[in-house]
This record gives structure tokens, C-alpha cells and sequence, in this order.
């Protein structure tokens, strides 16, 4: 099957050569997906980056991180959409796996693994593999499954059939995954992977690691529970 991957990317240009050439390593056949790089206004070389690297390029003027989703997502061909993010780098099994998943089950509707932060403080890395971890699994267990931005697939027919982002709120800057992972989750199956693993940047706590750790928390529970705009969360590069 075709599978397109979407990757959302603003000045990104010191992380984004390694996601992509790990995205070009990867053992799948090479004319069986594609990866669309979604430019939101970046203002160094992201996007010259990403079409030197073999990568279809989207232009998304406004700022935030579901319009540039959404523009990736409807760019896409594939009949599975991926999703990561420019400072995130997925092993080379990554694209057969999600594959395999798919045609094996004709029902499922979404697909979501651990992200790992293979640069983090000692404590951090045990926190995202172990924490973290288990409360993705405990909620696609519960069937509210949470995924993260860097780490997911859906089916493209589901994703339509959900409207996509399109409900959630444009100033939201985070969350938007979350949001995505609850609609998917009430019209299709969603299955955690703990093998389908994906390795980020943990650059995110250098806003503080206390105020991270508050904002992801009351953005997961406004988004998942309540259907609220997650807490805006800062660039950092």
C-alpha cells in the first residue's frame, strides 16, 4: 500500500536533514510512499532543505501546528497517512511496520507507538520509555486512545471521515494530535504498538521541566476529556 508521511516544520533546518534521511533508509520499497515536508513560514532553510532532500514541499502561512497537519494530510496520496515531526528520526522498519499493521487488519483505523527521547537527562529517558509509555498503552487500552504527533498513522478514509482538524481550535498549538487520536477512536479501531517506536528531540523541557510536564498534562485532559483547545505551547528551535 502507498503511505503517504507528513511532516510539519517550522526552522527546523538543524533537525530536519536526519529525520529525512532516515525517512529515505527506510526497508520499505521506494515507490511505495512519498514524505511531504508542510513549511509553516519557516524563516531559515527549512524548506530548501527539504526539497534538496527529496521531499514534497507544502507552504502553510499561518502558524500552528494543526493548520500545517491538515495541509499535509490533504496533500497527501497515500491511502495511510504518517505522521512525525522534523526533530524525530524512526528506524528503518518503521513504514514496513506500519504497513504490515494495515493490510493485516482491513478495520483498523489508526495506529500509534511509544516516542522516545534518545538525547534527554537519564531521568527524562525513563519517564518518556516507561510513564509515558504506559499511559498511551492504559489509554488505547480504555479505548480513549492518546497518540502523539510523532509517532501515529490513520487510515486517509478515516481521517476524512472524522473532518480531520478541522473541529479543533487554530490557536490550539498543541494537542492537535490528541485530538485527532479521540475522533479516530470512536468511528475505528486504534492499536498501540509498543515495537512501533519513534526517537525525538527532548529540546520541548527547556521550557522548564515543571511547566512541560503541567502544560502536556492539563492539554491532554482539555483535549481528550473535555474537547477543549489544549494550552499554547512555545516555539523553541
Amino acid at each position: 500500500m502507498f503511505i503517504s508521511v507528513v511532516i510539519p516544520a517550522y526552522d527546523e533546518e538543524k533537525y530536519l536533514p536526519a529525520c529525512l534521511q532516515a525517512l529515505w533508509e527506510q526497508a520499505y520499497p521506494a515507490d511505495r510512499y512519498e514524505v511531504i515536508v508542510v513549511d509553516k513560514a519557516s524563516t531559515d532553510a527549512t524548506a530548501e532543505i527539504a526539497r534538496r532532500l527529496g521531499a514534497r514541499v507544502i507552504h502553510e502561512p499561518v502558524k500552528g501546528i494543526a493548520r500545517a497537519r491538515q495541509a499535509g494530510f490533504e496533500a497527501a496520496r497515500g491511502e495511510i497517512i504518517a505522521s512525525t515531526d522534523a526533530d524525530t528520526v524512526v528506524p528503518p522498519s518503521w513504514l514496513a511496520h506500519i504497513a504490515a499493521h494495515f493490510a493485516r487488519d482491513p478495520g483498523l483505523g489508526g495506529l500509534c507507538g511509544p516516542v522516545y527521547w534518545p538525547d534527554g537527562r537519564p531521568h527524562e529517558r525513563l519517564l518518556m520509555k516507561y510513564p509515558v509509555t504506559w499511559a498511551l498503552a492504559l489509554s488505547n487500552r480504555m479505548g480513549r486512545s492518546w497518540w502523539v504527533g510523532s509517532n501515529f498513522a490513520v487510515r486517509t478514509h478515516v481521517f476524512w471521515q472524522v473532518d480531520g482538524f478541522r473541529g479543533f481550535d487554530p490557536g490550539g498549538l498543541l494537542g492537535d494530535d490528541l485530538y485527532l487520536s479521540a475522533q479516530v477512536d470512536r468511528v475505528a479501531r486504534v492499536l498501540f504498538d509498543p515495537d512501533l517506536v519513534a526517537y525525538t528531540s527532548a529540546r520541548r523541557v527547556r521550557e522548564g521541566y515543571l511547566n512541560y510536564l503541567r502544560r502536556m498534562a492539563v492539554s491532554a485532559t482539555r483535549v481528550a476529556l473535555f474537547q477543549q483547545p489544549a494550552l499554547p505551547t512555545p516555539d523553541i528551535r
